[in-house]
């Protein structure tokens, strides 16, 4: 219960470190008024929108005035929609899981097989062939993959639309494009703790009991070998929420990601910091809840 409650005080303070690093750091950029108004507004109008957001404020009633609102639920107001930002956000949570929960089971159901069978082959063919594809998947950027994509199956054979939302056929590319990087790390990963894992002691004292093969490999050497495994994927959930800002902005998909890039152009800073405390948020809680699976998983680790 004690470490539970330092780690939960932990994730507190990284969540309050997010946010101040956040609101300084973006306020840096310029002033967002001068996007809002044209050149030609009376200096009036100037004064009375940065009265209006409190921007007239120092920046330190400013910062005390934004903690305050949070802790409320209250993140602002965004200034290139003109609507709270907690709706804003809300908007486009679900076509960021729509791609972002695909994108993750994919690549972790096909991942750990491939990566253990890879261990298992290991310097044989099979091994080869995997760890070339997967070399090849992690070193690609996502966006090269995303435009080779949509050059193949949207340009030249018109199988699947190029961009946007709104049929399924839409989420073919994008998810594809996901999957692609966490899958071939993942795979490399669960290959390499798997040959540590296979080299253990314990494991030839396994096969030397006659136990079967696939029980050495699957009951006690792929559990021990879970645990860098279950460190990536946990990381990838809170990249969900995160949302991806290439792929999104590749395909036009109107996420997260794609929010956040339009909003960082526009400098709506209040739509900023809500998608990074919501991202810190995500990251935070998911390594708290990681940290708890190791537990089940390991019980080397609960002593």
């Amino acid at each position: 219960m004690n470490t539970f409650i330092i780690r939960l005080v932990r994730t507190l303070l990284t969540l309050w470190g997010v946010l101040t690093l956040t609101f300084f750091l973006g306020r840096l950029k310029g002033d967002p008024v001068s996007l809002m108004l044209p050149i030609t507004a009376p200096l009036e109008d100037f004064e009375r929108v940065r009265r209006q957001m409190g921007l007239d404020q120092p920046l330190l009633v400013q910062y005390w005035t934004y903690l305050t609102d949070v802790l409320h639920g209250n993140l602002g107001q965004s200034i290139a929609y003109n609507q709270p930002v907690t709706e804003v956000i809300a908007e486009r949570i679900p076509a960021t899981l729509e791609l972002g929960i695909p994108a993750l089971l994919l690549s972790t159901v096909l991942s750990i097989p491939l990566g253990v069978l890879a261990a298992v082959k290991h310097n044989r063919p099979t091994d080869r062939i995997i760890m070339s594809l997967s070399l090849a998947g992690h070193s690609i950027p996502n966006f090269f993959v995303g435009i080779v994509l949509i050059l193949i199956f949207s340009v030249q054979l018109g199988w699947t639309p190029s961009f946007g939302r709104g049929t399924t056929a839409h989420l073919i590319l994008p998810i594809i494009t996901l999957t692609v990087y966490p899958l071939a790390f993942l795979i490399r990963l669960t290959r390499s703790s798997m040959l540590d894992v296979l080299h253990q002691t314990y494991i030839s004292t396994a096969q030397a009991k006659g136990l079967k093969n696939r029980q050495v490999v699957f009951v006690h050497a792929l559990r021990n070998a879970l645990i860098p495994v279950i460190t990536i994927i946990g990381i990838q959930v809170a990249g969900i929420i995160a949302g991806s800002a290439i792929v999104e902005t590749v395909f036009s998909w109107p996420g997260m990601g794609w929010l956040a890039v339009k909003s960082i152009g526009s400098r709506d800073y209040p739509v900023i910091q809500g998608i990074v405390l919501l991202s810190g948020f995500a990251f935070s809680v998911t390594n708290l809840a990681v940290d708890l699976i190791y537990v089940l998983i390991d019980p080397r680790i609960r002593e």
